[in-house]
């Protein structure tokens, strides 16, 4: 046989090589609904919550706090109520979840930024009735005493709702987030093996921004953070949602733009993979949230009576007929700098929660399916 006909096939052999190789390192996930949070007192369906308190502590989930409307849509007249109620969830089998126990927060709470550690469940900021808080806790199962420990951490420099939270090594950090007043582009971190340690304050972010994916991963090696999309609140009332992408590299202490989202999104939920890869699920791309604050502004702005009613009535009808959020799953490698999709989630995607990894096997509890609908559900996805 020629020699150049070997090195031919020997090129086409590699060549499908390469592609079935590739084509194995695809991620699949198989999803399942693993478990559902029961009705609480008083009501006769479960309506689920929107930011819960979430995580996985020795073997167990546990669901607490979060918000909804009970008494009917916030367009409609109905009230955000905030919750303390909490619910242990253990395995029946692998994709399974039962309850376990109900426990309570030290208070009512939403929206606050959870991860998962060794340690256990760092909850910071978030809000209730009264406002944007400060405080960080530690969620602990003790399987001995069948109860939920609940440790007070050291509060964040300042109230934060809607920040992201993730962990390295022990230390986590805190990214943006929002108040009363402003967006944040505060970073932060905390070593919470130390008993003595408070938060640490770094390099700003790029840019303020709350309701970002914000992940650990390794880039080259290197441990780093990514902050992935995100919105920032204007004196206008009219928001920025972004599609830009941030990484923190933690040992040179410096930020730097990465490539983009394929299009603006917040609210979404993500978690690290492999060595250095990160799944981005769901997430609101903002189009109807853009028209409900449109509309928002012309109602204020409206003088005339008939007219205003007239745009409170259109409004109503935008949010009442919300489509639901992005069911679309994003893959983001950190060796290439590049975005891909894999399959689509089969359920309402939930915004304003936490995806959680737990051996393996993602894990997203409730949130907010459509404007102010929450789901009770519990998903899990097998990572094949």
């Amino acid at each position: 046989m020629p020699r150049s006909t070997i090195f031919l096939l020997a090129v086409i052999m590699l060549t499908h090589l390469h592609s079935c190789t590739e084509k194995r390192q695809d991620i699949s996930i198989q999803w399942s609904l693993s478990g559902t949070l029961p009705a609480l007192s008083g009501q006769t369906a479960a309506l689920g919550f929107a930011g819960p308190v979430s995580g996985v502590h020795h073997e167990v989930l546990l669901v607490a706090g979060g918000a909804n409307f009970p008494d009917g849509m916030p367009w409609a007249g109905g009230k955000k109520k905030y919750y303390a109620e909490g619910f242990v969830m253990k395995r029946t089998q692998k994709d399974s979840l039962s309850l376990h126990k109900t426990f309570s927060l030290p208070y009512a709470l939403a929206y606050a930024a959870c991860i998962s550690t060794p340690t256990g469940i760092v909850c910071a900021g978030g809000e209730n009735e009264k406002g944007v808080s400060s405080k960080t806790m530690l969620l602990q199962w003790d399987d001995h005493n069948d109860s939920v420990i609940i440790k007070k951490l050291p509060d964040l420099p300042l109230p934060l709702s809607n920040a992201g939270i993730t962990v390295h090594d022990n230390t986590v950090y805190v990214a943006g987030g929002e108040n009363t007043d402003s967006t944040s582009s505060g970073f932060y971190s905390l070593d919470i093996t130390d008993a003595a340690a408070q938060w640490n304050t770094l390099a700003n972010l790029p840019q303020a921004v709350s309701h970002a994916v914000v992940v650990a991963q390794y880039n080259a090696g290197s441990p780093s953070v990514y902050v992935l999309g995100g919105r920032k609140k204007n004196s206008n009332g009219i928001s920025d949602i972004y599609a830009s992408a941030y990484t923190f590299d933690l040992k040179k202490k410096e930020w730097k733009e990465i490539k983009s989202l394929p299009y603006s999104l917040c609210a979404g939920t993500g978690i690290a993979v492999r060595k250095n890869e990160i799944l981005l699920f769901g997430g609101d791309k903002g189009e109807i949230f853009h028209k409900t604050e449109l509309s928002i502004a012309a109602i204020n702005a409206a003088t005339d009576t008939a007219e205003k009613q007239d745009l409170i009535r259109q409004k109503n009808q935008l949010q009442s007929a919300h489509p639901g959020f992005s069911k679309e799953v994003l893959v983001y490698n950190t060796s290439t700098n590049n975005w891909t999709s894999t399959a689509p989630l089969p359920f309402e995607a939930p915004v304003t929660t936490t995806a959680i990894l737990w051996d393996n096997d993602v894990v997203i509890p409730n949130g907010e399916i459509r404007a102010g609908v929450r789901t009770p559900e519990i998903w899990m996805g097998r990572i094949q």
